[in-house]
């Protein structure tokens, strides 16, 4: 795995505060991870929706997710993985297309095996807890990878995604439970009813998270910081 140096981080010890870069393309298509996923007891697969393209961007989303929930500047049993390895819509009259979704659906279904078979943890009853966050458009990536393929996930999290691709969360193919938050609040502008049933829609079936007062620019986690805690720790 290739090492970046975070920009923010030249006023931390070494060691802390790694950037990892699992992959790239000359097409802009990134994934980086904030710490080592396979010696990590909980792993976090970020997929990012509208607008993900600048590479300061993505690996700023991968470190601010992973300073939330750590307990620590240096914690590294959490890794947190920004998979942006498809070209997502830049615009919301974009995201109309199902297309860059469909395309995406199998490499990430793909990526998210191949960290159950690297993990050093995977013996019964000390598995690597695996979970997927989509957000807005990056919501029904993850929805058509988990409809296709088996996701060997610990929790599948909808923040912001007003479609997972399909009608019910009975149609998601994951191990563990489904979560959904409003695409009311911070959602990526993803079109309303274009690819399918909110997934915060009592009809889907998904466990709805309620957000809380604070929010912090257009950061779509902090509202909702004490459920994806638990949810990504396996305290829910």
């Amino acid at each position: 795995m290739a090492r970046a140096e975070h920009p923010e981080a030249a006023d931390e010890s070494a060691g802390q505060d790694r950037i990892l870069l699992l992959g790239f393309s000359p097409d802009g298509r990134m994934i980086v991870a904030r710490n080592d996923p396979d010696q990590a007891r909980c792993v976090v697969v970020l997929v990012p929706g509208i607008g993900t393209t600048a590479p300061d961007s993505i690996l700023l989303r991968a470190e601010s997710f992973y300073r939330q929930i750590a307990a620590a500047p240096d914690d590294d049993t959490i890794s947190v993985i920004t998979w942006a390895d498809y070209l997502a819509p830049r615009l919301p009259d974009e995201a109309r297309d199902r297309a860059p979704a469909e395309g995406a659906a199998a490499r990430l279904a793909g990526f998210v095996a191949g960290l159950r078979l690297t993990s050093r943890f995977q013996a019964p009853g000390n598995r690597a807890r695996i979970t997927v966050v989509g957000h807005g458009y990056g919501g029904l990536v993850a929805g058509l990878a988990a409809r296709d393929e088996p996701m060997d996930v610990d929790a599948m999290v909808f923040l912001g995604s007003v479609s997972a691709g399909t009608d019910t969360a009975d149609g998601l193919r994951v191990a563990g439970p489904v979560y959904a938050t409003s695409p009311d609040v911070n959602g990526d502008g993803t079109p309303y009813g274009v690819h399918g049933p909110r997934p915060d829609s009592a009809g889907f079936g998904a466990r709805v998270l309620q957000p809380g007062p604070l929010s912090y620019g257009d950061d779509p986690a902090v509202r909702y910081l004490p459920s994806l805690r638990r949810i990504v720790l396996g305290t829910d």
